[in-house]
């Protein structure tokens, strides 16, 4: 029974054991990633399997989802912005002030782009619709952010320097596309049946990378203080952005429900709006604080929270008996497939 158990909810085990042990052993985290090298391989060879194991039409099919595309842009900067600004405001002189100018930051960032993909594909949602979807949300995240956080801090625009841009774009193009670009190629060419039969065997290995991302994401947020802050400070903000992220979970869900998307596209939703991205957020943040690095520390403390701490659902949500009832379009999961 207990073999079986662990057989079955294994991966759910090993996101709370890359949790731990990525807080409680971050140096080792740290001398294993050295400048997050081996994070970004591991992202480049997941995108080599998704590529790998995604039949091409399907490709085309999650392209052309124009319904979900602009569902996940609107939230992502339209819906989260209105919410996170709408409690602060409630939440007014409850939450340190320095806080609030981090979860605005938050805020208005766009979703992550590789994490969200490989959650998407290892649930078995709309992968390709994920990633177009995400690779919009941030090129357009470049202008848009930017200019969202001024207006909700009713500050001076500060744009991002052409280079950085460029940097940003560049990045995605090369740990993304490029690789998923390969594994189709090996796939056309090659390895079609071979992928076909071992999808069991490709899921296994690309849940076991995903465990490493964990390990590694945790460790370099226990490595930045992090965990080292006083927990009386910190314990209401994270109360209050771990909440808020399940809450849009779930939004994200029911809107998805209400435009009576397909099973797939519901579980690319799960995983795309909610998220927010360290990976441009960090470099954008720095920019438009740059003339204010006090600042800087409050807009990026929340981040490196929520970042960790979606990771930390996204893998419960992927392992868990409500994703297998969304995939099968179980009534009490809340559609039809």
């Amino acid at each position: 029974m207990l073999l079986e158990l662990l057989k079955r909810y294994w991966f759910l085990l090993g996101i709370l054991v890359a949790g731990a042990l990525g807080t409680l052993l971050p140096q080792l985290a740290g001398s294993l990633n050295p400048r997050s090298l081996t994070t970004n391989g591991i992202v480049v060879l997941l995108f080599v399997i998704t590529g790998l194991s995604l039949p091409t039409d399907a490709i085309w099919k999650g392209i052309r989802d124009v319904r979900l595309h602009l569902y996940l842009q609107l939230f992502i900067f339209v819906v989260t912005p209105a919410y996170f600004l709408g409690s602060l405001a409630l939440l007014r002189g409850v939450l340190p002030e320095t806080f609030n100018v981090g979860i605005l930051a938050l805020a208005c960032l766009p979703t992550t782009v590789s994490y969200c993909v490989v959650f998407t594909q290892a649930a078995g949602g709309n992968a390709v619709g994920a990633m177009f979807s995400s690779t919009l949300a941030n090129g357009l995240g470049v202008l848009v952010s930017p200019l969202l956080l001024s207006f909700l801090l009713k500050g001076a625009h500060r744009a991002l320097p052409p280079s950085e841009v460029a940097r940003i774009l560049l990045n995605l193009g090369l740990t993304i596309l490029v690789p998923f670009a390969v594994g189709q190629g090996i796939r056309l060419l090659f390895t079609r049946q071979f992928a076909s039969k071992n999808r069991a065997v490709l899921g296994v290995v690309s849940n076991s990378l995903i465990l490493a991302i964990i390990f590694f994401a945790f460790g370099k947020s226990a490595r930045s203080g992090l965990f080292r802050e006083s927990a009386a400070r910190l314990l209401l903000p994270f109360a209050f952005l771990a909440f808020s992220h399940l809450l849009l979970v779930l939004a994200s869900y029911a809107g998805a429900r209400l435009l009576d998307l397909s099973a797939e596209n519901r579980i690319a939703a799960l995983f795309v709006a909610p998220q927010k991205t360290v990976a441009m957020g960090l470099p954008l943040l720095s920019a438009y604080f740059a003339a204010s690095p006090d600042i800087l520390a409050a807009a990026i403390l929340p981040l490196l929270f929520y970042h960790a701490f979606q990771l930390l659902v996204a893998g419960l949500l992927r392992g868990s008996p409500w994703m297998g009832r969304i995939r099968q379009g179980n009534p009490a999961a809340g559609g039809r497939a």
